[in-house]
């Protein structure tokens, strides 16, 4: 159920103008409809065209039905249902230790009693040589990507980061007159626009912002993008670089 949620949040665009053009379809067919009742001499031939306007009503109702259903599906049931897909994603697989048997003791022996042998010169045992223990390599810190736009800033994570899992887009997507916030990916390099990941209508200062999951993504760089839009339609934007992988 989970999927299906998120399959249809990722997509609400397509079942919009899916929705739009059934819409221009049905329109077209209730003028056609709506003509034909006018110039209809016969009863019969009016009665058909009233009956056809009743249908295409009921269907233009299953239609506007439709269209709240994915606008729910994406704006409610789509934020509620990602932490328990990223907390499924991130679940750890347990490791089960086997019992290892305690060895038994062998029995105690007789000592045999020495015989007196000749005890040779000890020869001088070579002093070793110190060897210098290399230098723990330090762990290295998280830079920060350069965002100029204070409407939209990403913190974490880091610029050239690797991921090999769900990971926690931390930072601010605040404004004036605020609407929404995104985010969105695409391989670096590649040309088009951004994909579409998810989508929150609630201002976040210095906080997780969402968890992005790679999983099923081939290995290499990507371009994570942050975007924050008001209700004039202007926009704040911040991209990060991080590898996928490796």
């Amino acid at each position: 159920m989970a999927v299906l949620v998120k399959l249809i949040s990722n997509n609400a665009d397509l079942f919009y103008g899916l929705i739009a053009v059934v819409a221009v379809i049905l329109l077209r067919f209730a003028l056609i409809a709506r003509r034909e009742r006018r110039q209809a001499v016969f009863t019969l031939e009016r009665e058909a065209a009233i009956n056809r306007t009743h249908t295409l009503f009921r269907l233009a109702l299953l239609l506007g039905v439709a269209l709240a259903a994915v606008y729910a599906v994406a704006n409610f049931l789509a934020p509620a249902v990602e932490p328990i897909l990223a907390q499924a994603d991130a679940t750890p697989t347990p490791v089960f230790l086997l019992n290892t048997p305690t060895p038994t003791p062998a029995p105690a022996t007789e000592t045999p009693t020495p015989t007196a042998t000749l005890t040779p010169r000890p020869r001088a045992t070579p002093r070793p040589i110190a060897t210098p223990t290399p230098a723990a390599t330090p762990t290295p810190a998280v830079v920060r990507p350069s965002c100029p736009d204070s409407r939209a800033v990403i913190l974490e994570p880091g610029v050239g980061q690797r991921v090999n899992g769900p990971v926690r887009v931390i930072g601010t997507a605040a404004v004036e007159n605020f609407q929404y916030y995104k985010i969105e990916f695409k391989p670096a390099g590649a040309a088009g626009d951004f994909s579409f990941y998810l989508r929150r209508d609630e201002p976040v200062i210095n906080a997780p912002l969402g968890t992005w999951d790679p999983s099923g993504l081939p290995p290499g760089e990507y371009l994570l993008r942050l975007v924050t839009v008001d209700i004039t339609g202007n926009f704040g934007e911040c991209t990060v670089r991080v590898v996928v992988g490796g």
